[in-house]
């Protein structure tokens, strides 16, 4: 019996030992995971301070960068101001006139052409503007310019000649292809260099030769009726395009030359 109770003692003085070696770790445990989370709140904290002080940051930057854009947007309209200015002092001759072109469901819709010769080196400058063209368009208008100047025997050796093709910007997926405004490009330059004018009820499409012939386009109906829409009381087309054109309430004449198109189209 008495080493019964022994045994009991010492089972018991182990427990107890046991509880107190556990107390003591888990309160360790218990005090490191509390110096954790301290420290990771300091770090989440400084990191918080850190983000407040990115987005200041970045909202400053922001701030300059609208700053420089609307500085820059009014840099660019000053110079184009000034350019303008500068090819209103050096202006020989200009004309309007408007090119044909076709949306991205057929439709037809009329692009304003400007023609403006003024003092130069014999250069020819071509801007277009919210239009969709394809590579053709740049030789159409050399083409262009170089038949007018056929047409009208006229030297540009000290001229230069800038094409204007700007469409309204909600018409910015309107498209001019296969040279399709090459007819409507070389009268607007008869028009400048011969000091005529071209009527404004009467339209043109059609590609241009170098022979001065005019040559076959697309959607000649679309582009009939975007005209017919724009008051034209006639439509010109290439030679063998009238019957596509069909019943428009305007009248549709085919040219197969440069020179039969201005006979209709010159005021």
């Amino acid at each position: 019996m008495p080493s019964n109770n022994r045994s009991l003692k010492y089972i018991i003085l182990f427990l107890s030992v046991l509880l107190v070696a556990s107390s003591v770790y888990l309160y360790g445990q218990t005090r490191l995971q509390d110096e954790t989370i301290s420290t990771l709140s300091a770090i989440s904290d400084s990191q918080e301070q850190t983000i407040a002080l990115l987005e200041q940051n970045i909202s400053r930057l922001e701030q300059n960068l609208s700053l420089t854009e609307k500085s820059l947007k009014n840099e660019t309209q000053t110079k184009l101001s000034l350019e303008k200015e500068i090819i209103n002092l050096t202006m020989v001759a200009k004309s309007d006139y408007a090119v044909m072109a076709v949306d991205e469901s057929d439709k037809g819709h009329l692009i304003p052409l400007e023609i403006i010769i003024k003092s130069g080196k014999g250069n020819l400058f071509l801007n277009v503007a919210n239009v969709i063209v394809d590579e053709t368009l740049q030789s159409s208008a050399q083409t262009a310019i170089f038949v007018a100047r056929e047409v009208s025997r006229k030297s540009l050796s000290d001229k230069d000649v800038l094409i204007n093709i700007e469409a309204p910007v909600q018409e910015q997926k309107v498209s001019i292809s296969g040279g399709s405004a090459g007819a409507a490009m070389t009268l607007a330059a008869m028009a400048a260099m011969q000091g005529k004018t071209i009527r404004n009820d009467v339209f043109i499409t059609g590609t241009i030769r170098e022979d001065h012939t005019i040559g076959r386009i697309g959607a000649p109906r679309a582009k009939a009726l975007a005209a017919k829409e724009s008051g034209a009381v006639m439509f010109l087309v290439p030679a063998g395009q009238k019957s596509e054109v069909g019943d428009t309430g305007i009248e549709v004449r085919e040219v197969a030359t440069i020179e039969e198109a201005a006979s209709y189209a010159f005021a």
